[in-house]
């Protein structure tokens, strides 16, 4: 067999294995881990504190105070950290607690970046949970209680990943991202749940024991993903990961082709800069139960490779030798996948129904989503995770650079 032919069958067949392996994982969760009722723990509830990092959130911040405002859990404490913002952020914050006693604003003046900004905010936390969110979402009053429910599981918890639900669902962007949020996410964490591993807490939503977190060194300020980076110290550490599906948060997402290409290529070049950093690590015999996160990580990788070797194959194959008869084999299994792609979104939709009962109508662009989230998500990893994975980090702390959707 070639090398051209062995690059042909993984790009068949990678797709195909990851997205039945996130089918069958995906249901096994729902139907083993989700039906457990959420009952108050012996000795009450624990207390739990919240952390928002702000920097220029004047258009968002209300309501997400708001939101938090409404949590139905006994104990809190919500910090909302700014980080030097230039614009209103700290006097619309201050407004919109309205003199709730739990809620802090922290203003310092000084522009620290979101990492050591959060690193601050877990040392000044005054409980041992801490809750990480961002600036423009909205937290759903149950959802502190379904994270701690689920961290109060076992104590080798070290954090919980919370559930996202897309909240600007006009335009085909954000729809499409209806789609990945349920289909990818939703199904990829809830097959790595089973096993305690879940690769990424985001910091969209996510409760961590503020111990585990300060005693591997915090948030990375260096990386791009400094979320990815953390869950994977935490994992090295021995600690489980987890993913608490009925934890509801609302979130904005880009809605312009520039606005979504900012957030893809931040996410792989940090998923890059992970691999690099850890990889040798992780390959240990130590870290066995962390090589499927990291294979898939980087096999996502090489399909992206074999894809554009496979196009510029197809491309002057088609030019010298019209007739080859592997351009059918090619075109089928392109049908095949595109169909595997479809029945993943499926089965994601009917397992996410219950806590979305709006995502059917996303369905509508199912033909569209998975040549659109491919060409995105490829464009990026070749252009944003290969100097990730070459030479790691950057040197100075990551700044605050995503365009902000107006609320």
């Amino acid at each position: 067999m070639r090398p051209i032919d062995l690059v042909l069958v993984f790009l068949a067949f990678y797709p195909v294995v990851t997205g039945a392996a996130w089918m069958v994982g995906g249901v096994m969760f729902r139907l083993l881990e989700e039906r457990h009722r959420v009952t108050p723990p012996a000795g009450g509830w624990p207390g739990v504190t919240v952390l928002v990092p702000a920097y220029n959130e004047a258009a968002v911040i209300a309501r997400c105070v708001g939101a938090l405002r409404q949590v139905d859990y006994p104990a809190l404490e919500i910090l909302v950290l700014n980080d030097g913002s230039e614009d209103a952020t700290v006097a619309v914050a201050r407004s919109a607690a309205a003199g709730d006693a739990r809620i802090t604003v922290l203003d310092d003046g000084v522009n620290l970046g979101k990492a050591d900004r959060l690193n601050d905010g877990m040392r000044r936390a005054r409980h041992d949970l801490v809750l990480v969110t961002d600036a423009d979402t909205h937290l759903h009053p149950d959802a502190v209680t379904h994270l701690v429910a689920r961290m109060l599981r076992s104590p080798r918890y070290a954090a919980i990943a919370g559930c996202p639900r897309v909240t600007n669902r006009r335009g085909v962007i954000p729809t499409m991202q209806m789609l990945e949020t349920a289909s990818l996410i939703g199904l990829m964490r809830r097959t790595h749940a089973l096993a305690g591993r879940v690769g990424t807490v985001a910091g969209v939503l996510g409760l961590f024991r503020r111990d585990a977190v300060l005693a591997v060194g915090g948030y990375d300020p260096k990386m791009a993903t400094e979320d990815i980076e953390l869950t994977w110290r935490l994992l090295e550490a021995g600690h489980l990961t987890g993913f608490a599906p009925h934890a509801l948060v609302g979130m904005e997402v880009p809605e312009t082709i520039r606005g979504i290409w900012a957030q893809r290529t931040r996410w792989a070049r940090g998923q890059g800069e992970v691999l690099r950093t850890h990889g040798r690590t992780v390959a240990r015999a130590r870290h066995a139960a962390m090589w499927p996160i990291a294979v898939e990580a980087l096999l996502s990788y090489v399909w992206v490779l074999s894809m554009l070797i496979a196009t510029v194959y197809a491309f002057v194959r088609w030019v010298v030798a019209p007739e080859d008869a592997r351009f059918g084999a090619m075109l089928a299994w392109g049908v095949g996948i595109a169909v595997i792609a479809m029945l993943q979104i499926v089965v994601a939709v009917l397992v996410d129904l219950r806590l979305d009962p709006k995502l059917p109508y996303a369905c509508l662009l199912l033909p569209l989503y998975p040549l659109a989230y491919w060409t995105i998500n490829a464009l990026a990893a070749l252009v944003a995770q290969t100097p990730g994975l070459l030479r790691g980090p950057r040197e100075k702390r990551v700044v605050w650079d995503l365009p902000r959707s107006e609320a």
